[in-house]
């Protein structure tokens, strides 16, 4: 597979089975540099396996992962490791460190991977804080002291630590109310916008990919069934795609966010 500065993950014949399950099958993905990619599709589909499989979490049994243009199977550890600084993960309920306030949880990716002056680290921690919307008086809470929505502000906060050019997120408004979403998504767009990020986003929230997203890609049958804009996969959809968008919930998020 060759490199292509507009493709930032770049998957081929993607296989992944557990003993007698076949979950992808053949999978093949390209997401765009500078895009928010929504991940859908049913449960059981491989939406979140997929993403730690490209972050080198979960191994496939066959198949191809390209990032960067590069091929992660086949780099060094350091190597490895030179590419994932390059990229941000928020995993699904926020993966907090409990015993940490939310500035030392964004300080530990600093304190991992950087040589820099703890006064210099706890700075950049307070300001990804503030930049994901977290007053300066609740930078020294731990997450059992704040509420579900501010705790996937500080895992987003954590996950842009490192100044990612790629962001996943696996679900990141899930047990949210509405109107904590729609802040968090809002978020999410303007940051996305101001940092020039490319976000590969899990998730099964209609609104979200309504509200934020480029482009939604549905996994089915241990493939891209569809990819394209919300419009797009809605007018051309069949079988469990148009039961999904097309019902009650995908009708009223379509029309409220006119994509």
């Amino acid at each position: 597979m060759s490199g292509d500065d507009d493709i930032l993950i770049r998957v081929r014949g993607l296989v992944t089975r557990f003993g007698a399950q076949t979950v992808h099958d053949g999978l093949d993905l390209d997401v765009r540099r500078g895009e928010i990619l929504g991940v859908v599709g049913p449960s059981g589909c491989g939406k979140s396996v997929l993403l730690r499989e490209i972050v080198g979490l979960d191994e496939a049994t066959d198949g191809e992962i390209e990032v960067f243009g590069k091929n992660l199977a086949a780099l060094s550890r350091e190597e490895r490791e030179g590419v994932e600084m390059r990229w941000g993960v928020m995993f699904q309920q926020g993966a907090l460190f409990s015993s940490l306030t939310l500035r030392e949880n964004v300080e530990a990716p600093f304190r991992e991977h950087t040589d820099l002056p703890p006064e210099l680290v706890g700075e950049l921690a307070s300001l990804k804080l503030v930049m994901a919307g977290l007053e300066t008086s609740d930078h020294f809470k731990t997450p059992g002291q704040i509420s579900g929505g501010m705790s996937k502000r500080a895992a987003l906060a954590r996950a842009l630590a490192l100044d990612p050019e790629l962001l996943f997120l696996d679900e990141p408004t899930a047990g949210l109310d509405p109107v904590t979403a729609g802040r968090f998504d809002a978020l999410l767009r303007e940051l996305a916008d101001a940092l020039n990020l490319t976000v590969f986003l899990v998730t099964h929230d209609l609104d979200t990919l309504a509200a934020v997203c480029d482009r939604i890609c549905v996994l089915y049958g241990g493939k891209v069934a569809a990819i394209g804009t919300l419009a797009e996969i809605k007018q051309n959809a069949s079988g469990w795609i148009a039961d999904y968008f097309s019902g009650p919930r995908g009708r009223a998020a379509l029309d409220t966010k006119g994509r």
